[in-house]
């Protein structure tokens, strides 16, 4: 590899880099060129389009740099609908910072139940009803071995944990964003598990730990991404990812390069990287797909693993491929797949979005008798009856 791609492809966006990282950002001929980078609020999505937004590329302990698993998909439909695909810790902040409608935030499709990929779950459920999410929260999951490894099992487990939370907000948050719906389903066969407003999902098996783990196919007005979640490499994602225009695949450094970058034994490494895809082979499965573009996910993002990981990669697939980071940008249509990076502020105002449902709302709940004496007023006191 020359100097100048290596430079390029350490040239990460935590440390001022403001391209997405990879061989060829663009495949293609846009219809209307795109800026070098995107600034929420400044493009609108065009019909017929899907764009794919890296919320965390990351590992199970967030950094500053990188927020845990998740990817969000806006659809060029009438309905301008939003899906996001794992909710790892810190992925919303990255979402808040897109200026995107929370009410629109209502479907998650989880690729399996690893906290790294769920723990802003909770946040979705319970913190962003405080924000002006209104209606129920939809979420799509596979079964387990057991019932106790399913998806249900984790739903009914957040709502119970929420209860102080739901409670508190009784009267001044609408009812029926109180409500977490669950559909499971079966996680060791290829089908289809959303089919409403142009937009078909289809779930696939992957091998990742324990049966459960599924990988996802978003197709829409011809053109179509797929999402691995964690996997090792498996004929499954590559049937099910035929014809795909863009493929994020996760990728973990190879376990030399991860002991040599950390200090770590090469023992342990190995053990990680046997549930995972090191570099060499994700490459391979590129090659089996051949996507229009390639993307490597939930990779630890320093130069002294990038440059490896791409080495490798490049070594046995010669497609385009990018090095997601958190931010990275695609835009898929039928003429291009175009690769950028997000500008955001570090602060973002929540925007709720419209609502159509007919919400209810409860009264609040009676305050403890004690506060009666122990409360310090305010000149005004707090309304009884205020709906977001």
């Amino acid at each position: 590899m020359s100097q100048m791609a290596s430079a390029a492809y350490t040239d990460l966006a935590y440390l001022g880099g403001t391209r997405a990282i990879a061989t060829t950002p663009m495949v293609g001929q846009p219809v209307q060129p795109y800026p070098e980078v995107y600034v929420p609020g400044s493009e609108p999505i065009r019909d017929g389009e899907l764009r794919v937004t890296v919320l965390g590329s990351g590992n199970p302990p967030p950094t500053r740099a990188q927020a845990s698993g998740s990817i969000l998909v806006e659809v060029g439909n009438a309905e301008r609908d939003l899906f996001i695909f794992d909710v790892g810790s810190g992925s919303l902040a990255n979402f808040m910072s897109l200026g995107l409608p929370i009410n629109s935030l209502d479907k998650v499709f989880l690729t399996h139940l690893h906290a790294d990929h769920t723990a802003d779950l909770i946040t979705l459920f319970g913190s962003f009803r405080k924000a002006g999410r209104q209606g129920p929260l939809h979420v799509w999951g596979g079964d387990g071995s057991e019932p106790k490894f399913g998806t249900k099992v984790a739903l009914d487990a957040i709502e119970a944990a929420c209860a102080w939370d739901t409670e508190s907000t009784r009267g001044f948050a609408s009812n029926e964003s109180t409500v977490l719906v669950g559909a499971e389903f079966d996680a060791s066969v290829t089908s289809v598990v959303y089919e409403t407003n142009a937009v078909t999902i289809t779930a696939f098996p992957v091998i990742h730990n324990l049966h459960g783990a599924v990988g996802y196919r978003v197709d829409f007005a011809g053109v179509s991404m797929v999402f691995s979640g964690d996997t090792h490499p498996c004929w499954p994602l590559v049937h099910a990812a035929q014809g795909t225009d863009l493929l994020i695949h996760e990728c973990f450094p190879s376990a030399a390069t991860l002991a040599a970058v950390t200090g770590d034994s090469i023992e342990r490494f190995r053990t990680i990287t046997a549930t995972h895809t090191v570099p060499k082979t994700a490459g391979k499965v590129f090659s089996l797909v051949q996507p229009r573009m390639g993307a490597l996910w939930h990779t630890f993002l320093v130069p002294a693993v990038v440059v490896p990981i791409l080495e490798e990669v490049t070594e046995v697939f010669d497609g385009p491929v990018v090095q997601t980071q958190d931010l990275t940008l695609f835009n898929i249509t039928r003429e291009a797949v175009v690769a950028r990076q997000v500008q955001a502020a570090p602060q973002a105002v929540a925007t709720p979005g419209e609502s159509t449902l007919e919400l209810t709302y409860s009264t609040r709940p009676e305050p403890p008798g004690w506060w009666e004496e122990a409360i310090i007023p305010d000149d005004e006191p707090a309304p009884r009856t205020h709906h977001l």
